[in-house]
């Protein structure tokens, strides 16, 4: 994924992956159509509230988190190999705020 494009390509394959349309995301989510085809494209940036609803739907959650819980919770998963799979989902969703 580029750096410049996180979000979109995020959501375009999260939502490819589960085999859903551009317009069936769009309409379960309220969004408009040509927004999240410019999302997806990099072309705009997303809003909080559309990357909630739409991660929402796909099945994930926008969290913020303190950095220091954060690398506690980080620890705690890569312990544990059965967690693994939640510890790259963690790493996944991560965004470096400045």
């Amino acid at each position: 994924m580029s750096e410049d494009n996180f979000w979109g390509e995020l959501i375009r394959n999260l939502r490819t992956d589960q085999g859903i349309s551009q317009r069936v995301l769009a309409e379960r989510c309220q969004v408009n159509r040509s927004t999240l085809r410019r999302v997806e494209d990099g072309r705009t940036t997303a809003d909080i509230a559309m990357l909630e609803k739409v991660l929402k739907f796909l099945g994930y959650e926008l969290d913020a988190i303190q950095v220091e819980s954060r690398k506690a919770r980080l620890s705690e998963l890569a312990r544990d190999p059965s967690k693994r799979s939640k510890l790259a989902a963690e790493r996944l969703f991560t965004m470096k705020l400045m």
